[in-house]
């Protein structure tokens, strides 16, 4: 397992140098020129190139790259063109109502995909196993913004029972926190939860077509016993990898749906960041959603190798 563990961390940090090295490449070819918006496409020729001298725009990009590389590690990740915060103040400024809706979305759909999964496969030649595969077509069908729109119509506008927008800080009002969430958590995990239901049932199908099912209902376990006893272990391997690379999808979604709800998170950062050509900040804010991704798959594949150990002595031995 310590042999694993390590061949996953190293993957860790080589993709993490090879993502920053993408992100920097791609972030100062497409970025524009943060001078030009700054002074306008009427300034000097001199004073953009004085400006250009004090941003450090005027250095070879490797040099560029090397200490913004080298301000990343020590956490220091520079200081907006335009605005003049501090790059990572703000992402910690941010980052809460980032969270609470992504790990909130997950800890819906993951539970709630699991049970509805199951009860698809094992009543999957049933008019109730067929109703639930309609739901979550249905599920995967309606655009994230949509569902949003959708839900504050309903449940903010007409029946008045939670903010339509907003956010209120976890530890100056939890409770509060918790209602400016709820519709936003809501609207991210429908689509996410119809693509986990989709996984989870596949995987259960194919379980319960396994010896060890067959021999558990030898033994005298019905078929929904077998199932849940023996079956969602097995099943719940594949929506591990699956839940990680949703991850990022759930990342991307938070930028629409921060922008419905009005949630003063890294989404909306993006877009402001995007829209006034900050390249220093969307490059910083596109590293960090990287790392959180590169963790949580490292995360993932420790997780992995506990659940299934055939992968962890594969590797072991490849090794």
């Amino acid at each position: 397992m310590i042999r694993y563990t390590l061949r996953s961390l190293f993957s860790l940090w080589f993709a993490a140098f090879v993502g920053s090295i993408a992100v920097f490449a791609l972030v100062n070819v497409l970025g524009g020129d943060i001078v030009t918006v700054l002074l306008g496409r009427e300034a000097a020729p001199v004073d953009v190139e004085f400006m250009r001298e004090e941003l450090g725009l005027d250095r070879p990009l490797v040099m560029q790259y090397l200490d913004w590389l080298r301000g990343a590690l020590t956490g220091d990740l520079g200081t907006s063109y335009g605005m003049g915060y501090d790059i990572f103040d703000e992402i910690v400024r941010r980052i809460e109502p980032t969270l609470m809706i992504t790990v909130g979305a997950l800890l819906i759909s993951v539970p709630l995909s699991l049970a509805l999964g199951t009860y698809s496969a094992i009543n999957a030649k049933k008019v109730r196993g067929g109703f639930v595969d309609v739901v979550t077509q249905v599920g995967i069908a309606i655009p994230t913004f949509w569902a949003g729109l959708l839900f504050v119509l309903l449940f903010a506008v007409r029946l008045g029972w939670l903010p339509t927008g907003g956010y209120v800080p976890l530890a100056e009002d939890p409770v509060g926190s918790l209602r400016t969430i709820t519709l936003p958590v809501l609207a991210l995990s429908l689509g996410v939860t119809a693509v986990f239901t989709r996984y989870v049932r596949t995987a259960m199908i194919d379980v319960m077509n396994e010896d060890f099912i067959r021999s558990a209902m030898a033994r005298g376990r019905s078929r929904r016993g077998a199932a849940l006893v023996h079956g969602v272990r097995n099943a719940s391997i594949p929506l591990v990898t699956v839940a990680a690379l949703q991850f990022g999808q759930l990342l991307a979604g938070a930028v629409v749906v921060e922008n419905v709800f009005v949630l003063p998170g890294i989404g909306r950062l993006i877009v402001t960041a995007t829209l006034g050509r900050e390249v220093v900040v969307v490059q910083s804010l596109a590293l960090v959603i990287m790392l959180f991704i590169l963790i949580l798959n490292f995360l993932v594949d420790i997780a992995y190798g506990f659940l299934d150990p055939r992968i962890r002595d594969k590797a072991d031995a490849n090794a």
